[in-house]
């Protein structure tokens, strides 16, 4: 009876010990671990939307994107950010897409587990501050004048280039309160070829000004802007013109044929006659006077006027007397 008991003990530690060795060699054949990323984070956001800009590079703060705008470019409306983000992850919008460029605009990163996080753009625009050595002694009602970044006596610098946001205004030194208004022709970075050569503002003197003296400035987003020397302030000279003459700024004024267009300069009341024509050799087309002042005459351009790039305006006085001006008046169909 012992010895079939002790047999019965034997086998069951058997089967216990074979099973045993079974599961253990099963179970390091059968199984191995992979990982799968649960991070959805933007490492790094970039942005530059013009080639002379530098990059700016976005602070991550938890969950937002923080861009501080302190280029003097004009913000763009869309940006395309480069982004980098956590190994194997997904962005929608994807870096390529472009984006509104406004505080609230959100993204989406998903992990490769498929977990997400939601991050939203910030936009904090911090503008230069403007620095000037600006100086001009005077100019003529309705004259054309011009603060251009680079020239001796006349340099500027870090203006935001926002046509919106910028303003140049005359102050009477009389009351020291009085404000006029100059007329903006032009305002950036330079188009190669005169009369807006360098990058600069370009603008017309008032032509509601009396004569006197004044403080020359510019009011730039949140800066106003004058001469760096004290003693120039309202020491800036209105005069009456003298000379009729018109204004280089005209270049590239564009008109359709049986179309108007308009011309600036000083005492144009004394012109007459007006004509268009490619170089000053060239067929003379007239031009049809719509209405004139002092210092501003809107012109047609007559029906059976080829189109074409002109390059001159001559206009003639009453006594004959040619006034002309090299410049570039497109003429379409």
């Amino acid at each position: 009876m012992k010895q079939n008991q002790y047999k019965n003990n034997f086998f069951s530690f058997m089967t216990v010990a074979i099973t045993a060795l079974v599961c253990m060699t099963s179970c390091d054949t059968e199984y191995n671990t992979t990982y799968v990323s649960g991070d959805a984070d933007i490492k790094s956001f970039t942005v530059q939307e013009f080639e002379d800009q530098q990059p700016i590079q976005a602070a991550i703060v938890n969950d937002t994107i923080k861009i501080l705008w302190v280029s003097y470019h004009d913000m763009p409306e869309t940006i395309t950010p480069t982004i980098v983000l956590s190994d194997k992850a997904a962005i929608s919008p994807k870096a390529a897409v472009e984006i509104p460029f406004k505080t609230g605009e959100k993204y989406t990163v998903t992990s490769e587990a498929g977990t997400t996080k939601q991050y939203t753009l910030e936009v904090d625009f911090r503008q230069p501050q403007p620095k000037t050595a600006i100086f001009s002694t005077g100019g003529t009602i309705g004259g054309s004048s011009a603060f251009v970044y680079s020239i001796a006596g006349s340099s500027i610098d870090n203006l935001w280039f926002n046509l919106e946001q910028t303003r140049v205004y005359l102050v009477s030194a009389a009351d020291k309160t009085t404000e006029y208004d100059c007329d903006i022709a032009y305002f950036g970075d330079g188009k190669g070829s005169n009369p807006f050569m360098n990058t600069g503002l370009y603008y017309y003197l008032p032509t509601n000004v009396p004569v006197g003296k004044y403080d020359l400035r510019i009011k730039n987003g949140e800066y106003i802007v004058r001469s760096a020397t004290e003693a120039n302030w309202f020491n800036f000279t209105i005069t009456e013109p003298t000379t009729t003459a018109i204004s280089t700024y005209i270049y590239g004024s564009t008109a359709t044929i049986g179309g108007n267009f308009n011309i600036r300069g000083t005492k144009l009341d004394t012109l007459k006659d007006f004509f268009i024509s490619i170089g000053s050799a060239g067929t003379r087309y007239q031009l049809e006077v719509v209405s004139r002042t002092d210092y501003s005459v809107t012109l047609k351009v007559p029906v059976g006027t080829p189109a074409g790039n002109y390059t001159s305006v001559i206009a003639l006085k009453e006594d004959a007397t040619q006034v002309s001006r090299s410049t570039l008046i497109i003429v379409k169909e």
